[in-house]
């Protein structure tokens, strides 16, 4: 099977995610070798004690989508214990990058399910506490050789409980009890290191448990996810290899007419558009609360829209049932150029990848074009019926993320800053170096804690451009780094005199003897120009003289995205003493007194 195909099928998906288009492309991708790809290898071990067998296609395909090529290890069934107990075993031998433990309650425990009237309320806790057991055990077995994410699912209601309407009138039914289990469950993933939940409980509650589960199927083959469900259990699982990998998009892109509200502006008017609190108007103005939703989780908001300008910002400047406002958004292209060019317009101006693109519009025809001209855009093309704009949106679960920080907070208006900045060294400044010393930079320097940890992990996963290796660390990964006497890992915050652009940049190191490495450096697109990163590099140098180290040494890992930083090294002084094909070494004798810091930067260090 061709490599153009395999590419081919993977576009083909992500137009049209039927289980029929996984099923194909997962054909492909089983016919296709790995080594030829050209797609990173993710290697997924699957552990269940029920057949899986139908939703490993679209775990398959929505690995593709990440833009990995899936390399899967199913245990046998109902065999996870063995699995996990036998350090010499298979499944220790695959290396997996993650490890999905996927279980169903009726084999857990029949009883529970299926009898539970014949159990008191002392032996169902105990019941519980046994399953409780057993999972620790088999996190435990799997930590001992591994570190790699952990997915663990809870657990559906039953369709039916065995005391019909009473169940949910007493605290000792059957539903409170398996609810109970699923919170203890939940405790306990908050506590082990990158172990993450899968969440079947309110799967199967937006899905419908008559639909979601096939009694039928369960009887015949031990396979009780129902056809309606196998699309939705499979994405689930995607995104989290997407959130884990990086692999979340940053900035949707939204068309004006007839997806912000109904109408054409420039032919209706201000009055004439859709938009209010009865319906259709009360579709729209739905769909930009949850637009303002992913405004306030980080989403960076962009339009591009065939329109004249000044119509298009009326609307957000003075309809009064409008809800969002100009203030909301980070950019926008709105005139009368293809939208292939806008778009790239608008990359460029956010200094974002077009893969970091969610472009949503009602017109097939410039979904189709975004579709084959810019491949690297995820496109969502809205229905006909504004009521499922949500469902779309929301769905697709593109920005999907397992951290959340006060820099996603502010990342629209630290975009709208930016812009700011750019336009002030364009009008004001003769030079590169005196609008960097007007700026008035601070630099806060210092090791993250429990508060910041998220935020450093979730850089480390999402910074592409300015990163040397581009290696992706969990929190409990960061946490580690941070226990080890022979590692350091270094957050920098940055502020200047418009605003406070939070915490902006990381760097871990590592040390042996005498020798520092560092093993990740990176700074978010929005730092990149500044010289920031000198500062940073010199408490890393300062920090490992002070140690008694004589060598730092550095790695620069190629990837399709981060050249910007090639000649980092070369440009701080660093010797190039050995290239693989996997990347340069460089290596910096500790001989100087003390390495300097900007002029520009005032750097503030925080024990």
């Amino acid at each position: 099977m061709s490599v153009q195909n395999l590419y081919s099928a993977i576009k083909r998906l992500n137009a049209e995610l039927t289980y029929s288009a996984y099923l194909a492309l997962a054909n492909v991708l089983d016919a296709t070798n790995p080594e030829e790809s050209e797609l990173p290898p993710l290697r997924v071990a699957v552990l269940s004690n029920f057949t899986v067998d139908s939703i490993l296609p679209v775990i398959k395909g929505e690995i593709a989508l990440a833009g990995f090529f899936p390399v899967i290890y199913l245990g046998g069934y109902d065999s996870i214990m063995l699995d996990v107990l036998n350090p010499v075993g298979s499944l220790y031998a695959f290396q997996p990058d993650f490890v999905i433990v996927s279980q169903w309650l009726e084999t857990l425990s029949p009883t529970l399910v299926t009898r539970f009237l014949s159990l008191s309320p002392e032996q169902a806790a105990t019941e519980v506490e046994r399953l409780l057991i057993l999972l620790d055990e088999t996190v435990a077995a799997l930590r001992n050789s591994l570190k790699t994410p952990i997915l663990l699912n809870n657990f559906p209601l039953p369709s039916y409980t065995t005391l019909g309407i009473l169940d949910s009138q007493i605290d000792s039914g059957q539903t409170q009890t398996i609810l109970n289990l699923n919170q203890a469950i939940l405790h306990r993933v908050h506590q082990w290191r990158d172990v993450y939940l899968i969440d079947y409980l309110s799967l199967l509650a937006r899905i419908g448990s008559v639909r979601g589960v096939d009694e039928r199927y369960w009887h015949i083959g031990k396979s009780p996810i129902g056809r309606h469900a196998l699309v939705p259990f499979g994405q689930e699982y995607g995104k989290f290899f997407r959130a884990l990998r990086g692999k979340t998009r940053k900035c949707l892109v939204l068309d004006c007419d007839n997806t912000l509200w109904g109408g054409i502006i420039g032919e209706d008017g201000l009055g004439g558009i859709k938009l209010g609190a009865t319906y259709p108007g009360s579709c729209y103005q739905a769909f930009q609360r949850e637009i303002l939703n992913l405004h306030d989780r980080g989403v960076i908001l962009a339009l591009c829209s065939k329109n004249n300008e000044v119509d298009v910002l009326d609307v957000f400047r003075n309809h009064p049932e409008t809800v969002l406002r100009e203030e909301h958004l980070a950019h926008w292209q709105i005139n009368w150029d293809d939208k292939i060019t806008n778009l790239n317009r608008i990359a460029e101006n956010l200094n974002i990848g077009l893969d970091s693109l969610v472009f949503v519009d009602d017109s097939q025809f410039e979904c189709d074009l975004v579709r084959e001209q810019l491949p690297q855009i995820a496109v969502i093309q809205l229905t006909s019926d504004p009521s499922a704009f949500i469902p779309q949106l929301s769905g697709s679960a593109y920005f999907d993320s397992l951290t959340f920080s006060a820099e996603d907070r502010q990342r629209n208006q630290m975009y709208r800053d930016e812009s700011q900045r750019k336009q002030q060294l364009h009008e004001t400044f003769d030079s590169l170096e005196t609008y960097l010393s007007k700026l008035e930079m601070v630099v806060e320097i210092g090791y993250p804690d429990d508060v910041t940890i998220p935020r450093v992990s979730q850089l480390t996963q999402k910074t592409n451009q300015f990163n040397l290796t581009t290696r992706h660390y969990s929190e409990g990964d960061i946490r580690a780094f941070l226990e080890n006497p022979d590692a350091d890992v270094f957050y920098l915050r940055l502020r200047d005199r418009i605003s406070d652009l939070g915490l902006i940049g990381v760097a871990i190191v590592r040390y042996s003897d005498l020798v520092a490495e560092l093993d990740s450096f990176l700074l978010s697109c929005r730092a990149i120009g500044r010289g920031i990163e000198e500062a940073l590099l010199a408490h890393i140098l300062n920090s490992a003289k002070s140690r008694g180290c004589t060598r730092m040494l550095g790695k620069y890992l190629p990837t399709k995205k981060n050249g910007l930083v090639a000649d980092f090294y070369q440009h701080h002084g660093f010797n190039c003493v050995s290239e693989t094909p996997q990347g340069l070494d460089w290596e910096l004798s500790l001989d100087q007194d003390i390495f300097p810091t900007p002029s520009w930067v005032n750097v503030r260090i925080v024990k």
